[in-house]
C-alpha cells in the first residue's frame, strides 16, 4: 500500500492513526505497553486539531463529513464497523483529549461486539471516558414491548399491605409496619435497569423502613398509592429532595430511611406494573442521587452498622440498587480502611454486591498501575472464581509490579488454574515476579508445586530467585523435593553454577530445614567433599543441627 500521507488533511491523519491503534489493540490485546507511545503521539496531535468520526455506508469512515479510503486501510474499515456495531452515531476526538481516555476508548473499540446487547455494553463502559475530551452521540436503544406484568405474588401483597401506612392527620405520625416482623432480606441478585447499565433493581422485597419523620412516611404512603407514572413523579422528586437535604444536614439515618423506602417501594410498584414509564421515573431518581459523596457515606455506614441487622440489610440493598457506582464506593471504602475489622466488613459487603466484579473489571484495565495493583489485592481477598479469572489475566499485565501483585494474590487460590498461572509467572522477564511466584508455590506446597519449581534448579539465571527456589523446596519438604535438593547439594543439576559452593550450600541449608533422615544423611556425606568450602559449610550445618538436639538427627 502506498503512503498517501501528503494527500491527507491533519484531521484525516489523526483519524487514520487512531484507526490503526484500534486495529493493533485488536490484534494484540496483551501488548498494551507497546501501544502507549502511539497513544501519546495521537494526544500530541490533538493539541492542535480535533476530528469528528462517523460510520458511513458500508465500510467507509466519515471524517468531518468526508469519507476516508476505507477499502485500502484495514484499521479504518475495522473502526467504521465497530462504530456502527456499538451504535456510535458520532464520536469526536477533541483538542486536549487525555491519553488515558484515548487509550480506554481504543481498547473498548478493539473489543469484539459479540455481547448480547452491544449498545448497552458500549454505553456502560464509555461512562468512564470524559465526555468533555471525547464527546459522543450514541444511537438510542430500540424500545422493547414489555409484557404484561404477572399478578403480584402473595408475598408481594403481604409486603405491600403490611408496609402501607394509614393516612392520618398531619399532627400525628402515620403508622408504618414494623420491619422486624419480616425476615431481613436484601436483594443481592439483580439485573440492569437503567440505560447506562450502572443501576440494578432488586429482585426480592425489602421491608419498608420504620420512620419517625412524618413527611417521609407521608411520601411513602403517596408512592404506594400511586397508580401510574404521573402520580409517582411528584412524590419521587420530593423523596429525592428529602434524602439529599438530609445528607447535606448530616442526618444520615434519615437519608438512609428515605433511600431504603425508595428501593422498597420501587420493587412493590414494579411488581404491580413493570411498564417502562414507571421504571423510568424510579431510574431518574436513582441517577439523580448517585452522587459519589452520598454513595461514599452509604459505604461507610455499611461497615459501621454491620452489627445492626436492619441497617445492614437496608444499606446493602441501597448500595446494590446503585449498581456499579455502589460497588465502586465500597471499593473506595475498603482501600482506606484503617483496621482489619473494617476491611473484613467491607469485604463482606463487596461479596454481597453483584456488581463488585464489574467495578474491578474496570480497575484492572486502568492505565494507572497503582490502581491495578490495588485491584489485584482486593481480588485476592475476595477469593472467588471470577476474581481468580481476572487475576490470571493480570499475570500478563505490561507493568511488572502489577504482575507481581497478581501473583501474590493468586497464592490464596488452590485451584489448578491458579497453579498454572503462577507457573507461567516463573517464565516472567522480571526477577521480582519470578521471586514472588516461587514464594507463592512455597506457601502452596505439595508435589505439584515441586514439579513447577524444579526447572528453575537447572536454568534460573538470577541468583536470588534460584536460592529462593531451593529454599522453597526445603519448606515444602516432600520426598520428591528432598531428591531434587540432594542433586543440587551434590552438584548434579544442569545449571551452569552447579559446582558453585554457594549454590550447593544453599541446598544443604534447605535439607537441614527438612530434617528427615535422608536429608540429614545427604548433608553429612558432604563433610568429605572435595570442595573445602562445601566441606566446612556442611560440617557447620551438621553441628548446628546436633546442638538443637532433634530426634530426627539423633537417630542418624
Amino acid at each position: 500500500m502506498t503512503d498517501d500521507s501528503d494527500q491527507l488533511t491533519p484531521t484525516q491523519l489523526v483519524a487514520r492513526r487512531f484507526a490503526r491503534l484500534v486495529e493493533r489493540l485488536r490484534a494484540d490485546p496483551a501488548g498494551v505497553a507497546l501501544h502507549r507511545k502511539e497513544v501519546r503521539g495521537i494526544a500530541k496531535a490533538l493539541r492542535t486539531v480535533g476530528v469528528r468520526l462517523e460510520a458511513g455506508e458500508g465500510d467507509a469512515l466519515l471524517i468531518d463529513g468526508t469519507a476516508e479510503l476505507a477499502g485500502e486501510e484495514a484499521g479504518v474499515r475495522l473502526l467504521a464497523s465497530r462504530l456502527a456495531a456499538y451504535g456510535v452515531e458520532e464520536l469526536t476526538l477533541a483538542q486536549g483529549a487525555s491519553e488515558a481516555d484515548l487509550h480506554d476508548l481504543a481498547r473498548l473499540l478493539a473489543t469484539s461486539p459479540d455481547q448480547q446487547d452491544p449498545l448497552a455494553y458500549f454505553a456502560a463502559r464509555a461512562t468512564s471516558i470524559d465526555p468533555r475530551g471525547i464527546p459522543r452521540r450514541l444511537r438510542a436503544r430500540p424500545l422493547v414491548e414489555v409484557p404484561e406484568a404477572p399478578e403480584p405474588t402473595a408475598e408481594v401483597d403481604a409486603v405491600s399491605k403490611s408496609a402501607a401506612p394509614k393516612r392520618e392527620t398531619a399532627a400525628s405520625a402515620p403508622a408504618v409496619a414494623d420491619a422486624a416482623d419480616q425476615p431481613p432480606r436484601a436483594a443481592l441478585e439483580s439485573a440492569p435497569s437503567s440505560a447506562d447499565g450502572r443501576a440494578d433493581q432488586l429482585t426480592e422485597a425489602l421491608p419498608l423502613p420504620v420512620t419517625t419523620v412524618p413527611e417521609i412516611a407521608g411520601l411513602f404512603a403517596d408512592l404506594l398509592d400511586a397508580t401510574d407514572a404521573a402520580a409517582l413523579r411528584l412524590p419521587l422528586e420530593a423523596l429525592s429532595t428529602r434524602a439529599d437535604l438530609a445528607f447535606r444536614a448530616g442526618r444520615f439515618n434519615e437519608m438512609l430511611e428515605a433511600l431504603a423506602g425508595l428501593v422498597s417501594i420501587e420493587f412493590t410498584q414494579l411488581a404491580r406494573d413493570s411498564s417502562d414509564e414507571r421504571r423510568q421515573e424510579f431510574a431518574q431518581v436513582v441517577r439523580r442521587l448517585a452522587s459519589p459523596v452520598i454513595l461514599r457515606q452509604l459505604a461507610g455506614m455499611r461497615h459501621r452498622h454491620a452489627l445492626d441487622d436492619t441497617r445492614r440489610v437496608q444499606l446493602q440493598a441501597v448500595l446494590s440498587r446503585f449498581g456499579t457506582a455502589g460497588a465502586e464506593a465500597l471499593l473506595d471504602e475498603y482501600a482506606v480502611a484503617s483496621t482489619a475489622e473494617t476491611r473484613a466488613r467491607c469485604l463482606d459487603a463487596l461479596r454481597g454486591h453483584r456488581r463488585t466484579h464489574d467495578a474491578l473489571f474496570e480497575l484492572v484495565r486502568d492505565t494507572r498501575d497503582p490502581v491495578v495493583r490495588q485491584a489485584a489485592a482486593i481480588l485476592g481477598a475476595l477469593g472467588d472464581e471470577r476474581a481468580e479469572a481476572l487475576l490470571v489475566e493480570l499475570v500478563r499485565h505490561p507493568d511488572a509490579r502489577s504482575r507481581r501483585a497478581a501473583v501474590a494474590a493468586l497464592e490464596r487460590f488452590a485451584s489448578p488454574t491458579s497453579l498454572e498461572a503462577i507457573g507461567f509467572a516463573l517464565l516472567d522477564d522480571a526477577p521480582t515476579v519470578r521471586l514472588r511466584a516461587v514464594a507463592a508455590l512455597s506457601l502452596r506446597g505439595g508435589e505439584q508445586s515441586v514439579r513447577v519449581v524444579a526447572p528453575l534448579l537447572d536454568s534460573e539465571p538470577d541468583r536470588e530467585v534460584r536460592d529462593a527456589a531451593v529454599a522453597a523446596l526445603g519448606r515444602i519438604g516432600t520426598p520428591e523435593a528432598v531428591q531434587l535438593l540432594i542433586r543440587c547439594a551434590q552438584g548434579e543439576t544442569a545449571h551452569p553454577k552447579k559446582r558453585s559452593a554457594a549454590y550447593r550450600l544453599q541446598a544443604c541449608r534447605a535439607l537441614v530445614l527438612v530434617r528427615t533422615p535422608q536429608a540429614m544423611a545427604a548433608v553429612q556425606m558432604l563433610r568429605d567433599d572435595r570442595d573445602r568450602e562445601v566441606r566446612d559449610g556442611a560440617a557447620r550445618l551438621v553441628a548446628q543441627a546436633a546442638r538443637r538436639g532433634t530426634g530426627t538427627f539423633s537417630a542418624l
